[in-house]
């Protein structure tokens, strides 16, 4: 009887043992269960806040991107913008440089008219015979064939005197082209008539001549007759009363 009481309880216990071992395996199954569980609907949420994470990322990237495109952009047009200011500068300083040259040519060409007009006052009083002129093309201080036969007639009013007189020649232009231009245009046409003058033996120390540019134009330089007339050189006969006509 004692016998058959031990093997009952070694038995209880066996049976005790096993229940408590299928609970832990219950138990454990059921921990990995419920953490599955919680872990599944999970995972997809860290993909999606890692997917947005990389997007937001690449929004950053692409605007810091256009940032330093339109930074780049801005600095290349300052650099146009501070150039265009330079070309501004360098044109106006050009400008100023023109008109100062243009102002000292008028100076100087009122200094001449001045030295002559001195001149002729303190060696004999002279008496200024009218006006001649001879035309030009445009832009050319070549002697035409008209403007050839009028000097040959004021040359042979002249060519036999040794003393009493002088000449006084005046070049101008019409109002194309610029001031500056005009100025020397004016007296290389001027020269032109000095040099056919002396070739037909007017003494060269009797000749003064000045380039006027536009200024004193006698007709209107919107017209192409005005123009035509305007291009020209003044001659001028000045004699003196005291002058004699002693032949060479």
């Amino acid at each position: 009887m004692r016998s058959s009481n031990r093997r009952f309880s070694v038995f209880g216990v066996l049976i005790l043992v096993a229940m408590v071992a299928l609970s832990g395996c219950a138990t454990r199954k059921f921990v990995r269960q419920e953490v599955d569980a919680a872990v599944t609907p999970i995972g997809p949420k860290i993909a999606e806040v890692e997917t947005r994470v990389r997007e937001t990322g690449e929004r950053i990237d692409a605007v810091d991107r256009r940032a330093q495109q339109g930074i780049t952009a801005a600095d290349q047009k300052a650099t146009q913008a501070g150039t265009a200011a330079q070309a501004a500068d360098q044109k106006a300083t050009n400008a100023q440089r023109a008109a100062d040259t243009a102002g000292q040519g008028v100076q100087q060409a009122n200094t001449r008219i001045t030295a002559v007009e001195n001149r002729f006052s303190s060696i004999d009083n002279y008496t200024a015979g009218p006006p001649q002129s001879v035309t030009f093309r445009t832009a050319s201080s070549v002697l035409t064939d008209d403007a050839k036969r009028t000097l040959d007639g004021i040359a042979s009013q002249v060519s036999g005197l040794t003393s009493g007189y002088a000449i006084e020649i005046q070049g101008f232009t019409d109002s194309q082209g610029s001031e500056n231009y005009n100025f020397g245009l004016s007296a290389r046409r001027a020269e032109s008539v000095k040099r056919y003058l002396v070739g037909k033996n007017v003494q060269l120390h009797r000749i003064e001549i000045v380039g006027l540019g536009e200024e004193n134009p006698v007709a209107d330089n919107k017209t192409r007759q005005g123009r035509e007339q305007n291009r020209r050189v003044e001659i001028r006969v000045l004699r003196s009363a005291m002058g004699r006509t002693t032949n060479n």
